[in-house]
């Protein structure tokens, strides 16, 4: 298991002025694009540098490191990706167990679709627990909106095990193209309704 360090990860500036952000901004964004496009272990710091027309030195000022980018695209996009289990679970009441599970697959991919890097970084190291722990949070949460006999503890567990579920077979779907990956999303939908629908009909 790969071990990684608060310091080895944080940024080595933070911007106080717009124009400081304005360039962290295009940093993060080039970070990504060649993330997505090259992988993790291709994607160099050279050519993120380039992608936001800019020179390494200056990537370097903000960012010590290729995996300090990482991180902070998974901060970036944790609060929007919050939002989304949110609204599921404002939508959950009114649902079959069925249409709860099928609209629970489909946000996750669409979160994958708005943004593609994630599945590039699902493999990559972090030392932030919190950001899964508060999307485990979330879905228990919507579980509850659907099913609100469901214990809090339950709710949590299960969870934790779509979490896992998840992670699997967007790894899968990260692997696979054309029909392959439409194919991949039904074989989603099938595993996590076999799980969820019984508990969510208890």
């Amino acid at each position: 298991m790969n071990m990684v360090s608060c310091s080895s990860i944080a940024p080595r500036r933070i911007p106080q002025q717009k124009r400081g952000q304005r360039r962290v901004n295009a940093f993060l964004r080039a970070a990504a694009a060649v993330i997505a496009e090259m992988g993790y272990e291709r994607a160099t710091m050279c050519a993120i540098a380039e992608r936001s027309h800019s020179c390494v030195g200056s990537l370097y000022q903000f960012f010590p490191n290729k995996l300090s980018l990482a991180e902070a695209l998974r901060n970036q996009y944790v609060k929007t990706i919050e939002q989304s289990w949110i609204a599921l679970g404002r939508q959950a009441a009114g649902m079959t167990a069925e249409d709860f599970t099928s609209r629970l697959v489909e946000l996750q991919i669409g979160i994958i679709k708005n943004y593609p890097v994630l599945l590039t970084l699902l493999d990559v190291p972090t030392i932030s627990h919190a950001r899964r722990e508060l999307i485990r949070t979330r879905i228990a949460e919507a579980l509850i909106c659907h099913q609100p006999r469901m214990s809090k503890a339950t709710a949590l567990r299960v969870a934790a095990v779509v979490q896992q579920i998840s992670r699997g077979l967007l790894s899968l779907y990260a692997r696979a193209d054309g029909n392959e990956g439409i194919a991949i999303i039904q074989e989603f939908k099938s595993v996590l309704t076999g799980y969820l629908a019984p508990k969510l009909r208890a």
